[in-house]
């Protein structure tokens, strides 16, 4: 789902969400994106019955909410009021959201427990596979990259990709590198001006 493409009744639909439904929505959303992520079907019963509200619109806001949390991830604060606002979400709406304001405690709640998985990455090794076919075969195969990683427990993993998945994985590495920097910065420019 792209946020840019929801239909004005989808926005309706999310801003008119009974307030005190939003908390329980935005765990159901937050507990999705978690790296494995916990089953909420049972959760949006409950919801549906406690609350007479159809289950479809309880999805339907849901995924809205997983999209409107990763955005929130992914961009600064400004953006990403900006963004809705853009999309034609209502100010009232973006001002309620409850997590607006407490970016580090979310991301130090729900997200920084599964950072320490990467920190056990020892080394990062890749090679291009080729299969060598003979000419007369009609299907060519095509080049693969295999990335093997080692963690420190001496656990290894291998990701076979092609290059188009490739490319995806290293156009995403440098979004992160990106976005790293520039939380380097801003947090060392929040230091400077305290």
């Amino acid at each position: 789902m792209n946020l840019a493409d929801i239909s004005k009744s989808t926005i309706n639909l999310v801003s008119n969400f009974p307030n005190e439904c939003n908390g329980r929505i935005v765990k159901l959303a937050l507990a999705s994106l978690q790296p494995s992520p916990q089953n909420v079907s049972k959760a949006i019963e409950k919801l549906s019955t406690e609350k007479n509200i159809a289950k479809e619109d309880l999805y339907e806001v849901l995924s809205v909410y997983v999209e409107i949390l990763r955005l929130f991830i992914h961009t600064s604060d400004k953006d990403f009021v900006n963004n809705l606002l853009e999309w034609g979400f209502s100010n009232d709406f973006v001002e309620k959201l409850t997590f607006l304001h407490n970016r580090k405690e979310l991301i130090d709640t729900f997200l920084a427990p599964h950072y320490g998985y990467f920190q056990n990455v020892s080394s990062v090794k890749w090679r291009i596979d080729i299969s060598l076919v003979h000419s007369l075969l009609v299907n060519k195969t095509l080049p693969n990259v295999v990335l093997i990683i080692k963690q420190k427990n001496e656990m290894s993993r291998t990701i076979e990709l092609n290059a188009k998945a490739f490319h995806m994985l290293r156009f995403n590495v440098a979004l992160i590198l990106k976005e790293m920097k520039s939380l380097k910065l801003k947090t060392s420019l929040d230091k400077i001006v305290k």
